[in-house]
C-alpha cells in the first residue's frame, strides 16, 4: 500500500487509485507486444533470407565437389577404356588357344601398357569360362578363374564394352579393387573372353579424402547406375547399411545427365543435399552430399549469432515493460487487498467458525447416537424378556414400543452414518437386480404425482456395500427429488459402468458402477448446491427437514470406497450421481463367524464371559443370554476379563464390547486370547465402524450395535462345545 493510501485509511477517508490501472495495463501490454512482434518479424524475415542464401551456397559447394570428382572419375575411365581398347588391339582376333600360346608375347605388352598407370592394379584377359589367360603383374598367369563373379557372367550375358563391377578384393594380391570389363566378341558373334583392367580402390579413396578436407561435413561417392556404391568417403554412419542406394538410382532414371535433390540418406540415416554428375558416357556417378542439420548447425553459428546481438538491446526494453507491469500489478494488489482486507477477514473467521462448529457436531452426533444405541440395547433385551415371557397383558404397548424402537435404530444408524462410524453390513450388491427390487420402495417415497423410471443394464458389475445404507441413500434423494417437484415430474435412475483412466471426481483411475438419479424439479442455486452435502444443512422449513438426507447420500458412497457429486442448475432440474468401485471377485471381507469350539462347562448349560462396561445394557444382555438358555457372567472391562481368563476359568464363548475404558479393550482381549487360548470362541460388539477392519482382522465375529435377541439366538447357535477343557 502506498504512503497516501495509508493516509487516507488513518485519517477515515477512502482514497481513490491515483491512476487507471487498466489504461495503464493496456498501454505497457501494447508496448510490450510491439516490442516484441515487430522484432520477431524483422529476425524472421532475415533468417529467411539468410536461411536460404546458406542454401544456396552449399548448393553451389556440393555442385562444385560433384563437378571436380566427375572430371577425376572421368579421367580414369577415358584412361580405362583407352587401355582396353590397346590391349584390345594387342590380342587382335586370337581365339583363348592362341591367347595361351602368345601369352609372355602379351604379358610384356600389357605390363608396358599400364607401367606408367599407378592407379592400376592389373591389366588381364580371361577366357569365355572367366579364366584367366594373360596378366600385366604375373607370367606365367596363376591359376585363377572369375567365372563365378556377378561382372563376369552380366558381362558375357550382355556383350557388354564397359561394365563395372562392384568393390571386391582381388583373389591373388588380396588388394580392394573395382573392374572394368570389356567384351571380346568374334566375327561370328561368340563370346571369346573379356579384358579386365582392375582398379586400386584405394586411389579413388584418397582422391575424395583430399575433396572431404576442404569441407568436413561434405561426403562424396561413387555408385554405378544401378546405385550400387563403389565408394564412398567417408563411410556410412549405420552400422549395417544397404549395398545399394535405391534412392539415387530413382535420381539417375528421372535426371540421367545430372542432379540435386534433399533425401533421407539410407547410408547415414539423415535427411541431406545430394549432388551428383554422370562420368562423362560411362554408367557411373559421382555425388557430394551434405546433412541439412550440417547446414543448419553453420547458419546458426554464422548468421545467428548476429541476430542475438541485434537482440540485446529489445531485451533490455522487455525486462523494463515487465518491470513496470509488475509494479503495477502489485500497486493494484495492494489497492484491492486494501479494499477487500475486512470482507476476506470476515469471511475466513466465518468459515473456520463453521468448521469448528462442523467437528463438535460430528463429534456430538456420534457420541449420542453411541449412548442412544446402548439404551436402544437395553430397551431391545427387555422387550424381548417381556416377549418370552408371554407379554401378561401389555403386548399392545410392547409392540408400540418396539415399533418406536425400529424407527429410533434408524434415526440412530442415520446419525452415525452422517458421522462416518455406522458399521457396515458389507455385502456383495448387483445393481441392475437390487434396483429392480427396491424400485417399489421409491416409488413410495416419490408419490403418485412423480414418475419413476429406471434404466439399469443388466450387465453392470458387482459393487460391496451396505445394501441397507445404499437404500437409505436412494431414499433420501428421492425424497428430496420429490420435494423439488412439488407439481409432479419425472424422476428417473440410471445405473452404467464406467472405466476412469486418470483420476476424476476425487477418484482413483479404476472401474467404477454410476448412478445417476435425476429429476425435473427446480434445480438449485449455486449458494444451496455447494453446502447440499453438508450434516443439518437443510433449506425446508422447521420440522420438515432434518438436513441428513444427501449428507447420507455422500456418507454412503465415501464409506463404499466412491464419491458422490451434484450437477444442477436452476429451471433444469438436479442430477446426483454417486460413484461405487467395481467388486473384485474375493474383494469382500466376508466376517468370519465365531471360533466353533469352546471349553466344554461341568454344568448342563452353556457359559459365556461377557465385557461390557455399559451396566445397563450388560444387565439387559444378560437377561436375554440366560433366556436363551445359556449362563453369562459379566465382567466391566477388558482388564477383568484377563484376570478371569488368566485364572484359567473356561468358557464356551467370550463376548466382548471394543471400546472399554481399562488397559485392556476388546481387541487387545482378543490379541491375548488369540496367542493364549487359540481355541477360545470370542465374538465381539461395536457400534462404531473405524472398529469393523480390525477386529476382521484378527478374524473374530463382530456384531454391530444396536442388535436384537434374533442375531444374539443365531450366535450362539452356532457355538460348538469342545470336548478339551481348559
Amino acid at each position: 500500500m502506498s504512503p497516501l493510501q495509508r493516509d487516507a485509511v488513518s485519517s477515515g477517508n477512502l482514497a481513490l487509485p491515483p491512476l487507471n490501472f487498466r489504461a495503464a495495463r493496456r498501454r505497457l501490454v501494447g508496448g510490450l507486444a510491439a516490442s516484441i512482434v515487430i522484432p520477431i518479424v524483422l529476425v524472421w524475415l532475415y533468417a529467411s533470407y539468410t536461411y536460404h542464401r546458406a542454401i544456396t551456397e552449399e548448393s553451389s559447394t556440393l555442385n562444385r565437389f560433384a563437378w571436380i570428382a566427375e572430371a577425376k572419375v572421368t579421367d580414369l575411365l577415358d584412361v580405362n577404356r583407352q587401355l582396353i581398347a590397346r590391349a584390345d588391339d594387342a590380342i587382335g582376333s586370337r581365339d583363348a588357344l592362341q591367347v595361351s600360346r602368345d601369352a609372355q608375347y602379351l604379358h610384356t605388352v600389357f605390363a608396358s601398357l599400364v607401367a606408367s598407370q599407378p592407379q592400376i592394379a592389373t591389366l588381364s584377359v580371361v577366357d569365355s569360362d572367366g579364366k584367366l589367360l594373360v596378366s600385366s603383374r604375373y607370367f606365367p598367369a596363376p591359376n585363377v578363374s572369375i567365372g563365378g563373379r556377378d561382372d563376369f557372367t552380366s558381362t558375357r550375358a550382355t556383350l557388354s564394352r564397359f561394365h563395372i563391377s562392384l568393390p571386391q578384393r582381388g583373389p591373388i594380391q588380396g588388394i580392394d579393387i573395382v573392374s572394368s570389363l570389356s567384351a571380346r566378341v568374334a566375327h561370328d558373334g561368340r563370346f571369346l573372353g573379356a579384358l579386365v583392367i582392375s582398379l586400386h580402390r584405394d586411389h579413388l579413396v584418397r582422391f575424395y579424402q583430399q575433396l572431404h578436407a576442404e569441407h568436413h561435413a561434405v561426403t562424396v561417392g561413387l555408385y554405378r547406375d544401378d546405385g550400387a556404391i563403389l565408394v564412398r568417403f567417408p563411410p556410412a554412419l549405420l552400422p549395417h547399411p544397404p549395398a545399394t542406394h535405391q534412392l539415387l538410382a530413382g535420381e539417375f532414371v528421372r535426371k540421367p545427365e545430372r542432379g540435386f535433390s534433399k533425401i533421407d540418406s539410407p547410408l547415414d540415416g539423415k535427411p541431406k543435399l545430394l549432388a551428383y554428375r554422370r562420368a562423362g558416357p560411362y554408367p557411373v556417378y559421382v555425388s557430394a552430399g551434405l546433412a541439412t542439420a550440417d547446414i543448419v548447425n553453420s547458419w546458426l553459428r554464422d548468421d545467428m549469432s548476429i541476430v542475438l546481438a541485434a537482440l540485446l538491446p529489445c531485451t533490455f526494453l522487455w525486462a523494463l515493460i515487465i518491470f513496470s507491469l509488475r509494479r503495477l500489478r502489485a500497486e493494484e494488489s495492494s489497492w484491492n487487498s486494501w479494499r477487500h482486507e475486512l470482507s476476506r477477514r470476515q469471511a475466513a473467521e466465518v468459515a473456520a467458525r463453521r468448521m469448528q462448529r462442523m467437528g463438535a457436531l460430528g463429534n456430538l452426533v456420534a457420541s449420542v447416537a453411541h449412548d442412544f444405541n446402548n439404551l436402544l440395547m437395553v430397551v431391545g433385551a427387555n422387550m424381548e424378556i417381556v416377549r418370552r415371557k408371554g407379554y401378561n397383558g401389555v403386548k399392545p404397548e410392547i409392540d408400540a414400543v418396539e415399533r418406536a424402537s425400529v424407527t429410533a435404530r434408524a434415526l440412530a444408524r442415520r446419525l452415525m452414518s452422517v458421522a462416518r462410524r455406522t458399521p457396515l453390513r458389507v455385502q456383495t450388491v448387483q445393481p441392475g437386480q437390487w434396483l429392480t427390487e427396491t424400485k417399489p420402495l421409491i416409488a413410495s417415497a416419490l408419490g403418485s404425482d412423480v414418475s419413476l423410471h429406471i434404466d439399469a443394464i443388466k450387465s453392470s458389475w458387482p459393487v460391496a456395500v451396505d445394501a441397507s445404507e445404499m437404500t437409505s441413500a436412494l431414499v433420501n434423494i428421492a425424497v428430496n427429488a420429490k420435494d423439488a417437484m412439488p407439481q409432479g415430474g419425472s424422476f428417473a435412475i440410471r445405473c452404467s459402468n464406467i472405466t476412469f483412466a486418470t483420476s476424476q471426481h476425487g477418484l482413483t483411475p479404476g472401474h467404477y458402477v454410476e448412478f445417476a438419479c435425476e429429476d425435473s424439479g427446480t434445480g438449485m442455486v449455486p449458494e444451496v448446491y455447494q453446502h447440499a452435502f453438508e450434516p443439518l444443512f437443510t433449506t425446508k422449513q422447521a420440522g420438515a427437514g432434518t438436513g441428513l438426507g444427501l449428507a447420507q447420500v455422500a456418507a454412503m458412497a465415501e464409506q463404499a470406497g466412491g464419491t458422490a457429486r451434484i450437477d444442477t442448475s436452476v429451471g433444469r432440474g438436479t442430477t446426483i450421481f454417486f460413484y461405487l468401485p467395481r467388486l473384485i471377485e474375493d474383494a469382500v471381507a466376508k466376517t468370519p463367524g465365531p471360533i466353533a469350539s469352546a471349553a466344554e462347562s461341568d454344568h448342563a448349560r452353556p457359559t459365556l464371559l461377557l465385557v461390557e462396561d455399559n451396566e445397563e445394557v450388560a444387565a439387559g444382555l444378560a437377561a436375554v443370554i440366560d433366556v436363551l438358555g445359556w449362563t453369562a457372567r459379566h465382567v466391566p472391562s477388558g482388564d477383568a476379563a484377563l484376570g478371569i481368563l488368566e485364572e484359567g476359568c473356561a468358557f464356551d464363548l467370550v463376548l466382548s464390547d471394543i471400546q472399554m475404558p481399562g488397559t485392556y479393550d476388546g481387541i487387545r482381549l482378543v490379541e491375548w486370547v488369540k496367542q493364549r487360548r487359540p481355541t477360545q470362541a470370542v465374538t465381539l460388539m461395536t457400534g462404531y465402524a473405524e472398529h469393523l477392519e480390525t477386529a476382521r482382522r484378527l478374524g473374530v465375529a463382530v456384531l454391530s450395535k444396536p442388535f436384537n435377541a434374533d442375531d444374539l439366538d443365531a450366535l450362539l447357535s452356532s457355538i460348538r462345545p469342545m470336548q478339551t477343557r481348559y
